[in-house]
Protein backbone atom coordinates (compact mmCIF):
# COMPACT_ATOMS: atom_id res chain seq x y z
CA UNK A 1 0.00 0.00 0.00
CA UNK A 2 1.19 3.45 -0.79
CA UNK A 3 1.44 5.58 2.30
CA UNK A 4 -0.73 8.48 1.45
CA UNK A 5 -0.33 9.98 4.66
CA UNK A 6 -3.02 7.32 3.69
CA UNK A 7 0.11 6.06 3.94
CA UNK A 8 1.88 2.88 25.41
CA UNK A 9 3.56 -4.46 32.86
CA UNK A 10 2.94 -6.87 36.76
CA UNK A 11 5.15 -6.75 39.86
CA UNK A 12 7.71 -9.47 40.22
CA UNK A 13 7.02 -11.89 43.02
CA UNK A 14 9.93 -13.11 45.08
CA UNK A 15 10.79 -16.81 44.79
CA UNK A 16 8.97 -18.98 47.34
CA UNK A 17 12.29 -20.40 48.54
CA UNK A 18 13.60 -16.93 49.30
CA UNK A 19 10.46 -15.92 51.24
CA UNK A 20 10.53 -19.07 53.33
CA UNK A 21 14.21 -18.58 54.06
CA UNK A 22 13.57 -15.04 55.31
CA UNK A 23 10.75 -16.29 57.55
CA UNK A 24 13.06 -18.92 59.02
CA UNK A 25 15.78 -16.36 59.72
CA UNK A 26 13.26 -13.98 61.34
CA UNK A 27 12.02 -16.74 63.65
CA UNK A 28 15.57 -17.66 64.62
CA UNK A 29 16.33 -14.02 65.49
CA UNK A 30 13.39 -13.89 67.90
CA UNK A 31 14.61 -16.90 69.94
CA UNK A 32 17.13 -16.91 72.75
CA UNK A 33 20.77 -17.76 71.93
CA UNK A 34 20.37 -21.22 73.45
CA UNK A 35 17.14 -21.93 71.59
CA UNK A 36 18.65 -20.58 68.42
CA UNK A 37 21.60 -22.88 68.75
CA UNK A 38 19.34 -25.90 69.36
CA UNK A 39 17.11 -25.03 66.43
CA UNK A 40 20.07 -24.55 64.19
CA UNK A 41 21.31 -27.98 65.23
CA UNK A 42 17.95 -29.61 64.60
CA UNK A 43 17.23 -27.91 61.21
CA UNK A 44 20.75 -27.71 59.97
CA UNK A 45 20.38 -30.20 57.14
CA UNK A 46 17.05 -28.70 56.00
CA UNK A 47 18.45 -25.18 55.73
CA UNK A 48 21.44 -26.46 53.79
CA UNK A 49 19.18 -28.09 51.21
CA UNK A 50 17.35 -24.78 50.61
CA UNK A 51 20.57 -22.85 50.19
CA UNK A 52 21.82 -25.43 47.73
CA UNK A 53 18.65 -25.36 45.59
CA UNK A 54 18.18 -21.58 45.39
CA UNK A 55 21.39 -20.80 43.44
CA UNK A 56 20.53 -23.53 40.97
CA UNK A 57 17.06 -22.07 40.36
CA UNK A 58 18.46 -18.57 39.91
CA UNK A 59 21.18 -19.84 37.62
CA UNK A 60 18.68 -21.75 35.46
CA UNK A 61 16.38 -18.69 35.30
CA UNK A 62 19.28 -16.50 34.21
CA UNK A 63 20.38 -18.84 31.46
CA UNK A 64 16.84 -19.36 30.21
CA UNK A 65 16.20 -15.62 30.03
CA UNK A 66 19.62 -14.91 28.53
CA UNK A 67 19.23 -17.64 25.96
CA UNK A 68 15.70 -16.43 25.05
CA UNK A 69 16.97 -12.89 24.58
CA UNK A 70 19.90 -13.94 22.44
CA UNK A 71 17.93 -16.22 20.17
CA UNK A 72 14.52 -14.53 19.94
CA UNK A 73 15.28 -10.80 20.20
CA UNK A 74 17.62 -8.48 18.40
CA UNK A 75 17.70 -4.72 17.99
CA UNK A 76 17.23 -3.55 14.40
CA UNK A 77 16.05 -0.41 12.71
CA UNK A 78 16.39 1.90 9.78
CA UNK A 79 17.79 5.28 8.77
CA UNK A 80 16.10 7.42 6.12
CA UNK A 81 17.65 10.51 4.58
CA UNK A 82 15.57 12.53 2.15
CA UNK A 83 14.82 15.81 0.44
CA UNK A 84 11.47 17.29 -0.61
CA UNK A 85 11.08 20.17 -3.04
CA UNK A 86 7.84 22.18 -2.94
CA UNK A 87 6.86 24.97 -5.31
CA UNK A 88 4.41 26.43 -2.77
CA UNK A 89 5.66 25.68 0.72
CA UNK A 90 3.23 28.14 2.44
CA UNK A 91 0.14 27.04 0.45
CA UNK A 92 -0.29 30.53 -0.98
CA UNK A 93 -3.20 31.30 -3.28
CA UNK A 94 -2.69 32.91 -6.65
CA UNK A 95 -3.82 36.18 -5.10
CA UNK A 96 -1.17 35.92 -2.35
CA UNK A 97 1.52 35.02 -4.86
CA UNK A 98 0.74 38.19 -6.79
CA UNK A 99 0.89 40.21 -3.56
CA UNK A 100 4.24 38.62 -2.70
CA UNK A 101 5.61 39.65 -6.10
CA UNK A 102 4.41 43.19 -5.35
CA UNK A 103 6.17 43.14 -1.91
CA UNK A 104 2.99 43.36 0.14
CA UNK A 105 3.82 43.85 3.87
CA UNK A 106 1.48 41.02 4.94
CA UNK A 107 3.76 38.56 3.14
CA UNK A 108 7.09 39.78 4.50
CA UNK A 109 7.51 36.50 6.35
CA UNK A 110 8.05 34.66 3.05
CA UNK A 111 11.68 34.37 1.98
CA UNK A 112 10.91 32.21 -1.04
CA UNK A 113 7.66 30.68 -2.25
CA UNK A 114 9.38 27.42 -3.14
CA UNK A 115 11.78 25.63 -0.83
CA UNK A 116 13.78 22.49 -0.23
CA UNK A 117 13.25 20.47 2.95
CA UNK A 118 15.97 18.13 4.22
CA UNK A 119 14.86 15.42 6.62
CA UNK A 120 16.27 12.48 8.55
CA UNK A 121 14.31 9.69 10.20
CA UNK A 122 15.80 7.15 12.61
CA UNK A 123 13.85 4.15 13.89
CA UNK A 124 14.88 1.49 16.40
CA UNK A 125 12.98 -1.78 16.89
CA UNK A 126 13.31 -4.62 19.40
CA UNK A 127 11.25 -7.56 18.08
CA UNK A 128 10.48 -10.34 20.57
CA UNK A 129 9.17 -13.74 19.48
CA UNK A 130 7.28 -16.11 21.73
CA UNK A 131 5.87 -19.24 20.10
CA UNK A 132 3.60 -17.99 17.33
CA UNK A 133 3.53 -14.40 18.63
CA UNK A 134 5.79 -11.53 17.65
CA UNK A 135 5.97 -8.33 19.73
CA UNK A 136 7.80 -5.28 18.39
CA UNK A 137 8.27 -2.15 20.50
CA UNK A 138 9.90 0.69 18.60
CA UNK A 139 10.89 4.33 18.86
CA UNK A 140 11.54 6.75 16.02
CA UNK A 141 12.62 10.35 15.57
CA UNK A 142 12.13 12.63 12.60
CA UNK A 143 14.13 15.80 12.03
CA UNK A 144 13.60 18.24 9.14
CA UNK A 145 14.76 21.71 8.16
CA UNK A 146 13.87 24.01 5.28
CA UNK A 147 16.75 25.64 3.46
CA UNK A 148 15.35 29.12 2.70
CA UNK A 149 12.49 29.56 5.17
CA UNK A 150 14.37 28.58 8.31
CA UNK A 151 11.35 28.91 10.64
CA UNK A 152 10.03 25.76 9.03
CA UNK A 153 11.64 22.91 10.92
CA UNK A 154 10.35 19.81 12.72
CA UNK A 155 11.54 17.58 15.57
CA UNK A 156 9.01 14.77 15.93
CA UNK A 157 9.15 11.41 17.72
CA UNK A 158 6.98 8.30 17.96
CA UNK A 159 6.56 5.38 20.36
CA UNK A 160 4.95 2.26 18.91
CA UNK A 161 4.08 -1.29 19.99
CA UNK A 162 3.08 -3.87 17.38
CA UNK A 163 1.79 -7.45 17.67
CA UNK A 164 2.08 -9.81 14.69
CA UNK A 165 0.36 -13.10 13.98
CA UNK A 166 0.17 -15.10 10.79
CA UNK A 167 -3.17 -13.76 9.62
CA UNK A 168 -3.45 -10.46 11.53
CA UNK A 169 -1.49 -7.69 13.23
CA UNK A 170 -2.31 -4.71 15.39
CA UNK A 171 -0.42 -1.75 16.82
CA UNK A 172 -0.78 1.23 19.12
CA UNK A 173 1.37 4.33 18.93
CA UNK A 174 1.87 7.82 20.30
CA UNK A 175 3.36 10.63 18.22
CA UNK A 176 4.51 14.01 19.48
CA UNK A 177 4.87 17.00 17.14
CA UNK A 178 6.03 19.75 19.53
CA UNK A 179 6.42 22.44 16.87
CA UNK A 180 4.67 22.82 13.51
CA UNK A 181 4.95 26.18 11.78
CA UNK A 182 2.49 26.90 8.99
CA UNK A 183 2.85 30.62 8.11
CA UNK A 184 2.20 34.11 9.53
CA UNK A 185 -1.24 35.68 9.93
CA UNK A 186 -2.43 39.01 11.31
CA UNK A 187 -3.57 38.67 14.93
CA UNK A 188 -6.77 40.63 14.41
CA UNK A 189 -8.08 40.34 17.99
CA UNK A 190 -4.72 40.87 19.72
CA UNK A 191 -1.57 42.64 18.61
CA UNK A 192 -2.91 43.60 15.20
CA UNK A 193 0.46 42.59 13.75
CA UNK A 194 1.75 39.67 11.73
CA UNK A 195 2.35 36.77 14.12
CA UNK A 196 3.64 33.25 13.67
CA UNK A 197 0.84 30.69 13.22
CA UNK A 198 2.31 27.59 14.86
CA UNK A 199 1.01 24.73 16.99
CA UNK A 200 1.85 21.43 18.67
CA UNK A 201 0.07 18.14 18.09
CA UNK A 202 -0.21 14.91 20.12
CA UNK A 203 -1.55 11.87 18.28
CA UNK A 204 -2.79 8.58 19.74
CA UNK A 205 -3.40 5.91 17.14
CA UNK A 206 -4.46 2.26 16.90
CA UNK A 207 -4.24 0.05 13.78
CA UNK A 208 -5.62 -3.37 12.91
CA UNK A 209 -5.00 -5.46 9.77
CA UNK A 210 -6.63 -8.85 9.11
CA UNK A 211 -6.19 -11.30 6.22
CA UNK A 212 -9.52 -13.16 5.88
CA UNK A 213 -8.36 -14.54 2.52
CA UNK A 214 -4.85 -15.23 1.17
CA UNK A 215 -4.88 -12.24 -1.20
CA UNK A 216 -7.17 -9.92 0.76
CA UNK A 217 -6.27 -7.63 3.66
CA UNK A 218 -8.78 -5.59 5.64
CA UNK A 219 -7.36 -2.58 7.48
CA UNK A 220 -8.73 -0.10 10.01
CA UNK A 221 -7.29 2.63 12.20
CA UNK A 222 -8.51 5.13 14.77
CA UNK A 223 -6.73 8.39 15.65
CA UNK A 224 -7.21 10.93 18.42
CA UNK A 225 -5.33 14.24 18.06
CA UNK A 226 -4.87 17.24 20.33
CA UNK A 227 -3.96 20.61 18.80
CA UNK A 228 -2.50 23.45 20.88
CA UNK A 229 -1.69 26.75 19.13
CA UNK A 230 0.63 29.52 20.30
CA UNK A 231 -0.61 32.43 22.43
CA UNK A 232 -1.73 34.50 19.45
CA UNK A 233 -4.19 31.96 18.03
CA UNK A 234 -5.57 29.97 20.97
CA UNK A 235 -9.04 30.21 19.43
CA UNK A 236 -7.93 27.44 17.04
CA UNK A 237 -7.17 24.91 19.84
CA UNK A 238 -9.12 21.71 19.46
CA UNK A 239 -9.20 17.95 19.10
CA UNK A 240 -9.84 15.62 16.19
CA UNK A 241 -11.09 12.04 15.97
CA UNK A 242 -10.51 10.16 12.72
CA UNK A 243 -11.64 6.66 11.83
CA UNK A 244 -10.62 4.87 8.64
CA UNK A 245 -11.35 1.45 7.13
CA UNK A 246 -10.23 -0.07 3.87
CA UNK A 247 -9.41 -3.21 1.95
CA UNK A 248 -6.61 -4.27 -0.40
CA UNK A 249 -6.57 -7.11 -2.91
CA UNK A 250 -3.56 -8.60 -4.63
CA UNK A 251 -4.15 -9.40 -8.27
CA UNK A 252 -1.56 -11.28 -10.35
CA UNK A 253 -0.07 -8.12 -11.84
CA UNK A 254 -0.91 -5.38 -9.34
CA UNK A 255 -2.35 -4.66 -5.89
CA UNK A 256 -5.28 -2.30 -5.49
CA UNK A 257 -6.38 -0.64 -2.26
CA UNK A 258 -9.24 1.64 -1.26
CA UNK A 259 -10.40 3.18 2.00
CA UNK A 260 -12.91 5.58 3.51
CA UNK A 261 -12.28 7.82 6.51
CA UNK A 262 -14.39 10.14 8.61
CA UNK A 263 -12.85 12.99 10.59
CA UNK A 264 -14.41 15.28 13.17
CA UNK A 265 -12.50 18.32 14.41
CA UNK A 266 -13.97 20.35 17.29
CA UNK A 267 -12.68 23.68 18.56
CA UNK A 268 -12.32 24.07 22.31
CA UNK A 269 -13.62 27.63 22.10
CA UNK A 270 -16.70 28.30 20.01
CA UNK A 271 -16.01 31.95 19.24
CA UNK A 272 -18.33 33.68 16.78
CA UNK A 273 -16.81 33.96 13.30
CA UNK A 274 -13.72 31.99 14.49
CA UNK A 275 -15.18 28.53 15.08
CA UNK A 276 -13.15 26.39 12.69
CA UNK A 277 -14.81 23.07 13.65
CA UNK A 278 -15.40 20.80 10.68
CA UNK A 279 -16.35 17.30 9.55
CA UNK A 280 -14.65 15.47 6.69
CA UNK A 281 -15.16 12.57 4.34
CA UNK A 282 -11.83 11.16 3.18
CA UNK A 283 -11.50 8.81 0.20
CA UNK A 284 -8.23 7.08 -0.72
CA UNK A 285 -7.23 4.80 -3.56
CA UNK A 286 -3.88 3.24 -4.46
CA UNK A 287 -2.43 0.99 -7.13
CA UNK A 288 0.91 -0.78 -6.64
CA UNK A 289 2.68 -2.86 -9.24
CA UNK A 290 4.84 -5.83 -8.27
CA UNK A 291 8.61 -5.59 -8.03
CA UNK A 292 10.33 -6.13 -11.35
CA UNK A 293 13.97 -6.12 -12.53
CA UNK A 294 15.26 -2.75 -13.65
CA UNK A 295 17.39 -4.45 -16.31
CA UNK A 296 17.90 -7.97 -17.61
CA UNK A 297 21.28 -8.52 -15.95
CA UNK A 298 21.07 -6.20 -12.95
CA UNK A 299 19.88 -7.17 -9.46
CA UNK A 300 18.11 -3.86 -8.82
CA UNK A 301 14.33 -4.08 -8.58
CA UNK A 302 11.78 -1.36 -9.28
CA UNK A 303 8.22 -1.00 -7.97
CA UNK A 304 5.93 1.76 -9.35
CA UNK A 305 2.87 2.98 -7.46
CA UNK A 306 0.03 5.48 -7.86
CA UNK A 307 -2.42 7.02 -5.40
CA UNK A 308 -5.40 9.39 -5.42
CA UNK A 309 -6.94 11.07 -2.35
CA UNK A 310 -10.01 13.23 -2.06
CA UNK A 311 -11.30 15.06 1.03
CA UNK A 312 -14.60 16.86 1.54
CA UNK A 313 -14.39 19.23 4.50
CA UNK A 314 -17.56 20.90 5.76
CA UNK A 315 -17.14 23.68 8.33
CA UNK A 316 -19.64 23.83 11.17
CA UNK A 317 -19.03 27.42 12.32
CA UNK A 318 -20.99 30.51 11.52
CA UNK A 319 -20.09 33.99 10.40
CA UNK A 320 -18.64 35.31 7.19
CA UNK A 321 -15.39 33.26 7.35
CA UNK A 322 -16.63 29.73 8.10
CA UNK A 323 -20.38 29.88 7.66
CA UNK A 324 -21.52 27.65 4.77
CA UNK A 325 -17.92 26.98 3.72
CA UNK A 326 -16.72 23.71 2.19
CA UNK A 327 -13.18 22.78 1.13
CA UNK A 328 -12.47 20.07 -1.46
CA UNK A 329 -8.87 18.87 -1.56
CA UNK A 330 -7.45 16.59 -4.24
CA UNK A 331 -4.03 14.94 -4.17
CA UNK A 332 -2.44 12.83 -6.86
CA UNK A 333 0.76 10.85 -6.27
CA UNK A 334 3.02 8.79 -8.51
CA UNK A 335 6.23 7.18 -7.39
CA UNK A 336 8.67 4.33 -7.62
CA UNK A 337 10.95 2.45 -5.29
CA UNK A 338 14.35 1.13 -6.32
CA UNK A 339 15.53 -1.88 -4.30
CA UNK A 340 19.32 -2.25 -4.49
CA UNK A 341 19.39 -4.95 -1.80
CA UNK A 342 17.13 -6.21 1.00
CA UNK A 343 18.61 -3.45 3.19
CA UNK A 344 18.87 -0.49 0.81
CA UNK A 345 16.25 1.23 -1.31
CA UNK A 346 15.51 4.61 -2.87
CA UNK A 347 12.04 6.18 -3.17
CA UNK A 348 11.25 8.79 -5.83
CA UNK A 349 7.84 10.49 -5.73
CA UNK A 350 5.82 13.26 -7.35
CA UNK A 351 2.70 14.75 -5.71
CA UNK A 352 0.19 17.36 -6.80
CA UNK A 353 -2.26 19.04 -4.41
CA UNK A 354 -5.18 21.30 -5.16
CA UNK A 355 -7.79 22.85 -2.84
CA UNK A 356 -11.07 24.19 -4.14
CA UNK A 357 -13.22 26.34 -1.82
CA UNK A 358 -16.97 26.84 -2.00
CA UNK A 359 -18.25 29.82 -0.02
CA UNK A 360 -20.36 32.94 -0.36
CA UNK A 361 -17.38 35.03 0.78
CA UNK A 362 -15.27 35.93 -2.23
CA UNK A 363 -12.35 36.99 0.01
CA UNK A 364 -12.15 33.53 1.58
CA UNK A 365 -12.22 31.90 -1.82
CA UNK A 366 -9.52 34.24 -3.11
CA UNK A 367 -7.22 33.56 -0.13
CA UNK A 368 -7.75 29.85 0.53
CA UNK A 369 -7.62 28.16 -2.85
CA UNK A 370 -4.13 26.91 -3.73
CA UNK A 371 -2.15 24.32 -5.65
CA UNK A 372 1.20 22.73 -4.89
CA UNK A 373 3.67 20.37 -6.57
CA UNK A 374 6.19 18.27 -4.65
CA UNK A 375 9.18 16.18 -5.68
CA UNK A 376 10.84 13.92 -3.14
CA UNK A 377 13.74 11.48 -2.91
CA UNK A 378 14.35 9.30 0.15
CA UNK A 379 17.21 6.85 0.68
CA UNK A 380 16.59 4.12 3.27
CA UNK A 381 19.02 1.73 4.95
CA UNK A 382 17.94 -1.08 7.27
CA UNK A 383 20.19 -2.58 9.91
Amino acid sequence: MVDTNPKIFPQETKPIAELKEKETIASLDSLSPKQTKENKTIKKSKIRRKNSIRPIILLLTFFLFFGFSRVEAQINGSVKIGAVYSDNVFHLSEYDIDRFDDHHPNLNFVDTIDDLTLNTRIELKYPLSYRWWKFTPSVSGNFSQNISNEDKYRTDWTLKFKVDRYYWNCSVQYTSNPYIYFRHFVDTDGTGELEKYSYSRDTYRGDLAVKPLPKTTVKANLRYELYRYNKYFTEADGKAITGEAGVSYKFPFFTVEGSYGYRDFSCDKRIANKDCSYQSNIYKGALTLPKMPLSEKGKTLIQPSFALNYEQRFYQGSGSWYGGRADYTYSLMAGMELFFSPKMNLSLDYSHYFRNVETDNETVQRLKEYSENRLSAVFSYKF
